[in-house]
C-alpha cells in the first residue's frame, strides 16, 4: 500500500538553543569506575597493570569502586590512568571533582588533569598530601586551547612513590558555552542517530498515532542547519520539512493511516546543501489496542496482579468466567481447593485446553495478548476456586543440565518437574531430552536457543549469522538470546545495527543479554530502543544482575540498590518505561569450585538471593517489569537451585511481598561460626598445633579465584589456615557453634587443598587428609559428600595448571543447641602442608 502520509506536524520540542550537555552532567564516561564482569573499568586506559589497580569496594563509603596508582618500594616510577576523545571548548569554564586518598604518596608532577592534544598544556587538581583519608577535591577552571578542540583526561604521577586512590571522578561543563559545545568520546557519542522512544514501533495506537524520536547529531564545528523528511512506503511529505536544532525531540504524527503495517523512512539532511546526514528505515504498525477495564485487577506486588479469583461450584454444567490481562504477557491459572475428575476440562478462549485431571498441580502458564479472555470449566464435580494472575515472564538458563559437581544429583526433566517448572515460563539454552519437548510445549513454555554474539566487525555479517542461528531456523525453538553485550564496549553499536537489519518473518523472539549500566545517552538509548523493538516489540533486554555479597545485610541492601536499582533507574531514564521490556536476571550460581557468587562463608547466599528478588517485587523502580529469572542453574548446588525457584514461586507467581526467608529461619549472617576464611588470623578458633609453626595462616594471591572459582570476588578466599602434619600428633582447630535449633538441619561446608600444589600451580587431584569431627549429630548421608575436583579436559583444559580442591559438605540434624566443630589433619602424611578455608555453617533447606 502506497499512501501519502498526512501529518498534523513534525513538532520540534527542543528550543532553538539546546545545550549539548546538561548542568552537572559528567563528561567522563564511567567516572564511577563501574566494572561489572570485567577486570578493569571500561573506557579507561591504565599505564600498567602492575602499578594501576582496581578496587571494587575501595571507595569512600566502602562500597563504591576506586582506582589505585601505586609504586611499591623506594624506587620511583610513573603511573597514569587516561581517557581520550573529549571535545571541549577553549576559553570556557569547567569543573573537576574527585574523592582522593593517599598513603606515603610523593611525586615530581601529578594529579587529576585535563590536557590538550599532544599534552602540551594541562590544568586540574595537582597538590595532595602524602597521607590522607578520603577527601573531596573540587576545582573550577578556564580551559586552554587545543587543536580541533580535542582533549584528554588523566590521573597520573611521575617519579612517584607510595599510592594515590581516586573515586567518583567528574568533569562538568559549567558555562553555557561549555555546555553547548562539549561531548565525550567523539566517535561513539557524536554519530548521528535517530532513536525511536515511544511507543514501540509496532504498537502505535490508531487513536493517538504519534511516534516520538530523539535526534542525536554531530557537535563542535558541525553546526549546519538540518531538516528532516519523513515518508511512509516511499511517499514524501510535502510542506512538512522542519528545520532541526541540536539534539531535537521529534514527534511524528501519523494521522490518517489505517490499521496495518508500514515502512517509514526518515532522512535528516543539510537544509542548504541537501546532503544527507542520516537515513534510516523503520517497520511500524498502526494498531487498535483493546479497551482494558482495570477495576477488577488487584495488584499484589510489582510483578503480579490477580485478575480472577472466583468460586467454582460442584456442577457438571459448563461454567464460564472472563478476566482481563492488563498487558501483553504471561498469566498463571490454577484450579485450587478441589479435585478435577476424569473428563473435566478447563479451557481458555474456547480452544486451548489448559488444565485437565492429569495436569501437574492443576496449574498452567500461558502467554496472552492484553485484553479480555474467557476461561471455561466443564464437568466439574467439586467445590473449588479458579485463580488467574498476570505474572512476569520467568526465565531459567539452562534446562536439564546437571551440575559439574555430580554429587548434587541430576537436574534433568524429573528434577525440573518437581522443583523448577512450577515457577518458569521460558527456558533458555540447555536441552530437552526424550519426550520433554512436547510436554514443555503442552505446558505453554517457550524455549530459546542461545547465540554467541561476537559483535566485532561488519554488522551485516553479524546479521547473517543471527538469521542462521538455531533459534531462528530450528522448529523446536521460539527464538534465541544474544549472549552477551556490554554497555562499556563500543561493539554495542555494531550489534544494534545488525539487530535492526535482522529479517524475522516468523517473528521469533530475540532477547539480548547485557552487562553494566547505560551511560552514553545517544549510543545506549539507541541500543535499548533497538533491543526492545526487536521481534515486533517483543524483544527483551536481559540485564545480568549477578550480585556479590557484602559483609552485612545493611551493606548488602545499599549494594543492591546501586547494582540493580540504579541500573533499572538508568534504563528508564534512557528509554521511557524500559522496565516493560527489561528482564532482571539474577545469578543463582554458587558452586565451588566451578563458579560461585557465594564469596563469603559468613553469609547465607539463600537469604542474599531472597533480598534480590524481594527488591524487584517491592521497589517502585521495577514497576511493570517484563521478565525475571536466573542464569546459572547448572552452576548452583542442589539446595540453592531448589530455593531459587521457591523464590520465583513466592514473588513472581504468588505475588507475595514479604521475605520468604522469614518462614524458614534463614538469616543474612547466620552467626553460627566466625572467621571461616581466616581473614582475621586464628581469632575465633581454638588452635592446638602439633608443633611450633605447624598451624598458621597465610595469604596466597589468586587461590580463591583460581582454585575455588569465587567469581568476581577479588581477593576473597586468598587467606587460609595451613596445617603442617607432624610425625607425632595431628594439628587441630575447633570452634563451638551456638544457637542451633534442635531438630533442624544444617549444612557445614569447607574447602581443603595442598599448599605446595597451590603455590606451584600443580594439577594433582586427590582426597586431602583434613577431616571434621562432629559428635552427637545425625548426618544425612544422602546429602553429604566430599567432591574432588578433577577437571582438566575440554573447556577446562587450562585447569591443568591449577591446584585442585576438595569441597567437603556435611548435612546434619542438630540434637543440641551447641555443637563443637573440629578439624584435624590426622589422615595427612607427615610433612604435608594442607590448607583449609571457606568454613561455613548455615541452615539447610530440606527437599
Amino acid at each position: 500500500m502506497r499512501m501519502l502520509l498526512t501529518l498534523l506536524g513534525i513538532a520540534l520540542l527542543s528550543t532553538s538553543v539546546h545545550a549539548a550537555v546538561a548542568a552537572g552532567e559528567n563528561l567522563l564516561i564511567n567516572g564511577r569506575f563501574d566494572a561489572e564482569q570485567v577486570e578493569f573499568p571500561e573506557f579507561w586506559s591504565p599505564s600498567s597493570a602492575k602499578n594501576v589497580f582496581y578496587d571494587r569496594v575501595g571507595g569512600p563509603d566502602g562500597e563504591q569502586p576506586a582506582v589505585v596508582l601505586k609504586i611499591d618500594g623506594d624506587t620511583p616510577g610513573s603511573t597514569s590512568l587516561r581517557q581520550q576523545g573529549l571535545t571541549l571548548v577553549p576559553g570556557e569554564t569547567y569543573k573537576f571533582s574527585a574523592y582522593v586518598k593517599t598513603k606515603g604518596f610523593q611525586c615530581r608532577a601529578g594529579g587529576l588533569i585535563v590536557h590538550n592534544r599532544g599534552w602540551i598544556s594541562a590544568t586540574g587538581i595537582s597538590k595532595f598530601p602524602a597521607d590522607s583519608e578520603w577527601t573531596l577535591y573540587e576545582r573550577t577552571f578556564t580551559l586552554m586551547p587545543s587543536r580541533n578542540n580535542e582533549y584528554g583526561v588523566a590521573m597520573y604521577a611521575t617519579r612517584q612513590t607510595g599510592e594515590i586512590h581516586f573515586a567518583d571522578v567528574k568533569l562538568e561543563a559549567v558555562s553555557e558555552g561549555a555546555r553547548q559545545g562539549s561531548s565525550s568520546q567523539r566517535s561513539l557519542v557524536n554519530a548521528a542517530r535517530l532513536v525511536p522512544l515511544q511507543p514501540l514501533l509496532n504498537k502505535i495506537p490508531r487513536s493517538n498515532p504519534e511516534l516520538t524520536c530523539q535526534f542525536y547529531r554531530f557537535q563542535g564545528q558541525e553546526r549546519e542547519i538540518l531538516e528532516c523528511v519523513v515518508t511512509v512506503d516511499g511517499d514524501p511529505i510535502p510542506a512538512q520539512v522542519i528545520p532541526l536544532a541540536n539534539d531535537g525531540v521529534l514527534r511524528v504524527r501519523l494521522a490518517g493511516l489505517p490499521r496495518g503495517d508500514y515502512a517509514l523512512n526518515a532522512v535528516v539532511r543539510h537544509r542548504e546543501t541537501q546532503k544527507t546526514v542520516l537515513e534510516t528505515d523503520y517497520a511500524i504498525s498502526i494498531v487498535d489496542p483493546p479497551a482494558i477495564d482495570l477495576s477488577n485487577v488487584r495488584q499484589l506486588n510489582n510483578l503480579v496482579a490477580e485478575v480472577l479469583n472466583q468460586p467454582v461450584s460442584a456442577n457438571a454444567a459448563t461454567q464460564s468466567f472472563t478476566f482481563v490481562n492488563p498487558r501483553d504477557g504471561w498469566v498463571f491459572m490454577a484450579f485450587t481447593g478441589g479435585k478435577l475428575e476424569s473428563g473435566s476440562t478447563i479451557t481458555l478462549d474456547e480452544s486451548d485446553t489448559v488444565i485437565t485431571a492429569t495436569t501437574d498441580r492443576l496449574e498452567a502458564f500461558r502467554e496472552l495478548a492484553a485484553g479480555e479472555h474467557r476461561i471455561t470449566v466443564s464437568g466439574n464435580r467439586a467445590d473449588a476456586r479458579l485463580i488467574v494472575r498476570s505474572i512476569p515472564e520467568i526465565l531459567n538458563y539452562p534446562p536439564c543440565v546437571s551440575s559439574r559437581v555430580p554429587e548434587n544429583g541430576s537436574y534433568g526433566w524429573d528434577f525440573m518437574k518437581e522443583h523448577i517448572l512450577h515457577a518458569v515460563t521460558t527456558l533458555n539454552g540447555g536441552t530437552l531430552p526424550g519426550d520433554a519437548l512436547p510436554e514443555a510445549k503442552a505446558r505453554g513454555l517457550k524455549w530459546l536457543a542461545n547465540f554467541n554474539v561476537d559483535a566485532k566487525g561488519d554488522p551485516a555479517k553479524l546479521r547473517d549469522r543471527m538469521e542462521k542461528t538455531a533459534g531462528m531456523t530450528q522448529p523446536q525453538y521460539d527464538g534465541f538470546t544474544s549472549d552477551e553485550l556490554f554497555f562499556g564496549r563500543p561493539t554495542i553499536s555494531n550489534y544494534a545495527q545488525a539487530l535492526s537489519m535482522v529479517r524475522n518473518p516468523q517473528n521469533r523472539r530475540v532477547y539480548t543479554w547485557v552487562v553494566g549500566k547505560p551511560s552514553i545517552r545517544s549510543l545506549h538509548s539507541d541500543f535499548i530502543s533497538t533491543c526492545l523493538n526487536a521481534s515486533a516489540g517483543r524483544g527483551r533486554l536481559l540485564f545480568e544482575a549477578y550480585c556479590h555479597p557484602r559483609d552485612n545485610e545493611k551493606a548488602a541492601a545499599a549494594y543492591l540498590d546501586n547494582m540493580v536499582g540504579e541500573t533499572m533507574r538508568r534504563f528508564n531514564a534512557f528509554y521511557p518505561n524500559a522496565a516493560a521490556g527489561t528482564g532482571i536476571i539474577f545469578g543463582n550460581f554458587n558452586q565451588i569450585p566451578i563458579i560461585s557468587l557465594e564469596h563469603n562463608p559468613q553469609v547465607d547466599f539463600k537469604y542474599f538471593l531472597d533480598m534480590q528478588v524481594n527488591l524487584i517485587a517491592n521497589s517502585p523502580d521495577f514497576k511493570g517489569l517484563a521478565t525475571t529469572g536466573y542464569w546459572g542453574t547448572y552452576y548452583g548446588d542442589e539446595e540453592l537451585v531448589r530455593w531459587s525457584f521457591k523464590l520465583m514461586r513466592h514473588y513472581a507467581v504468588e505475588g507475595n511481598k514479604e521475605m520468604l526467608s522469614d518462614r524458614y529461619g534463614f538469616k543474612y549472617n547466620p552467626g553460627l561460626l566466625a572467621n571461616g576464611d581466616f581473614t582475621d588470623g586464628l581469632n575465633g578458633w581454638t588452635a592446638s598445633p602439633a608443633a611450633k609453626d605447624a598451624l598458621r595462616t597465610r595469604a596466597i594471591a589468586g587461590y580463591g579465584k583460581n582454585s575455588q572459582g569465587r567469581w568476581g570476588g577479588g581477593s576473597a578466599g586468598d587467606t587460609v589456615c595451613v596445617m603442617t602434619r607432624s610425625a607425632g600428633k595431628p594439628n587441630r582447630i575447633s570452634q563451638t557453634a551456638e544457637g542451633l535449633e534442635v531438630g533442624k538441619t544444617y549444612c557445614l561446608q569447607f574447602v581443603t587443598a595442598d599448599m605446595k600444589d597451590v603455590i606451584g600451580e600443580k594439577y594433582n587431584p586427590r582426597k586431602y587428609g583434613i577431616d571434621v569431627e562432629l559428635e552427637g549429630v545425625e548426618i544425612l548421608d544422602d546429602k553429604s559428600f566430599v567432591h574432588i575436583d578433577r577437571r582438566n579436559t575440554g573447556r577446562y583444559k587450562d585447569n591443568k595448571k591449577v591446584a585442585k580442591i576438595n569441597l567437603n559438605r556435611l548435612v546434619f540434624r542438630a540434637k543440641s543447641a551447641t555443637q563443637t566443630i573440629a578439624f584435624t589433619d590426622e589422615k595427612a602424611a607427615p610433612g604435608e602442608e594442607l590448607l583449609i578455608n571457606f568454613v561455613q555453617l548455615k541452615r539447610y533447606l530440606e527437599p
